[in-house]
């Protein structure tokens, strides 16, 4: 395989470099480094989009979700997929119909003039930095002691980390937003193409598609029924979880600004339909994979299911080209949303060549490499905990974009309230995990939004 490895991950790193080079003619002023021109063609927008949005959990996350939980995991992701995908053509949409006319900078800025105070911009930013820095660490975390467990290394996981993050720093200091959305798309087309080899070939290992299924209604009938062998898809949790992937495209701002970017309207609504057909695509051929972990690997940890489906029992050049789609699918998610965290602390100033903000990605990757060192490699659940986090900004957000008015500053401080007892749910076992008989999550969040939606009817009210 090493062979292999070196053929594809130089051929991998020399696209990252030209994608580098030429983002970095584009560069002339500090809004050209953070938003790309504000020029994005349709195919660009939704490849990077997508490999933004699916990242590593599509090849570590998605089939070890399947495995271990059956039927009911593939119909909620890909309903949910597909909600999102019209959730990114309606707040698309209107978001470009609001802001048309008026200067971008980043979402802090956009919250802070909407309602006309810099704590909605600090509020902001508590959400993302509480729960996406995290997020770019497990991301890391699971691609490095994956390579751990691949190559017999004995060594700190943390090396690959690092090398991950110096190769991402070196690229996306360079050649700004744009560098990081051609390496996105670069990175969406490897993930894409490795991950149906590899279905292919756990199908063709399985006896074909029906001979798959019939061993696994033989072998463990509760992986097609819901709420599955470990009966985690409560309706709860189905709708928590529903509701905080939807809301992503509000909520993160590495998503919020890809649709700003776009050219025009137009190609917003193609990029929608575009991401609706790439999770389709990425969806499918995971379950394959993942049912074919439940009829190999049933009862093996994730690390080994993963080395074993990935890296073993496949030929050399489809091994070698997991490791390269593994990494790059990190890296897309990582890239992605540490430039994010930089553009929304970045001081803008109008017409300056310089980006101010740039030595902030760096604090930002130091910080999610600390963090991979400790956290977990529970990608499936832990992905959700961030995506719930962010999801109780979205009441805040929504209504400083479409409200006629300044909203009451009465919903930043329950955002904050929301966000702060969300966390302390996850970190402390002592703190409460239900409210009113609900989930935390979704009871946090069906309360901020009835007292945000609440507080705007009534100074509309009062202002009429």
């Amino acid at each position: 395989m090493t062979l292999w490895l070196i053929l594809f991950g130089g051929l991998y790193l020399l696209l990252l470099a030209y994608a580098t080079i030429r983002s970095k003619k584009t560069i002339s002023t500090e809004q050209d480094f953070f938003l790309g021109g504000r020029n994005v063609g349709t195919v660009l927008g939704f490849l990077t989009f997508s490999a933004t949005l699916f990242s590593t959990f599509t090849l570590m996350g998605m089939p070890d979700f399947f495995r271990q939980h059956g039927i009911g995991a593939w119909i909620f992701l890909g309903v949910t997929d597909t909600a999102l995908a019209f959730v990114v053509l309606w707040f698309g949409v209107a978001l470009r119909r609001q802001l048309h006319g008026t200067e971008f900078q980043n979402v802090g800025k956009l919250l802070e003039s909407r309602f006309k105070s810099s704590w909605a911009r600090y509020v902001y930013w508590f959400g993302i930095f509480i729960f996406l820095i995290p997020y770019v660490a497990i991301q890391i975390k699971g691609v490095a002691d994956f390579l751990n467990t691949a190559f017999g290394y004995q060594g700190p996981s943390w090396i690959w980390a690092a090398v991950f993050l110096g190769i991402i720093l070196i690229y996306s200091y360079i050649g700004g937003l744009k560098a990081v959305m051609f390496s996105d798309a670069i990175q969406g087309v490897i993930l894409l193409v490795v991950t149906f080899i590899i279905a292919f070939s756990c199908l063709k290992a399985s006896g074909g598609l029906p001979e798959m299924f019939h061993q696994v209604k033989e072998t463990n009938p509760a992986l097609l029924s819901t709420p599955g062998p470990k009966g985690l898809f409560s309706w709860q949790f189905l709708l928590a979880s529903f509701v905080t992937i939807i809301l992503m495209p509000v909520t993160q701002p590495q998503l919020f600004t890809r649709i700003v970017v776009m050219k025009d309207r137009r190609r917003v609504m193609k990029m929608a339909v575009g991401i609706g057909v790439f999770a389709f695509l990425i969806i499918l051929p995971t379950i394959f994979i993942g049912t074919y972990g439940a009829l190999r690997y049933p009862n093996a940890s994730t690390a080994e299911f993963l080395v074993n489906t990935l890296l073993n029992d496949q030929p050399a050049v489809i091994a070698a080209l997991a490791v390269v789609g593994l990494i790059a699918a990190a890296m897309s998610t990582a890239d992605s949303q540490l430039f994010a965290l930089q553009h929304e602390t970045a001081r803008l100033g109008a017409g300056s060549r310089r980006p101010t903000g740039k030595p902030l990605i760096i604090l930002f990757s130091l910080v999610a490499l600390l963090l991979s060192i400790y956290t977990t490699t529970e990608l499936a659940l832990l992905a959700r905990v961030s995506f719930a986090g962010t999801a109780l900004m979205s009441p805040m957000i929504l209504a400083g974009i479409f409200s006629r008015s300044a909203p009451s500053r009465c919903i930043l401080v329950s955002t904050f309230f929301v966000m702060g007892s969300y966390l302390l749910s996850v970190l402390f076992p002592q703190f409460p995990k239900s409210l009113f008989g609900l989930r935390m999550d979704l009871a946090l969040l069906i309360v901020n939004s009835l007292f945000t939606g609440a507080t705007v009817l009534f100074y509309q009210v009062k202002s009429t």
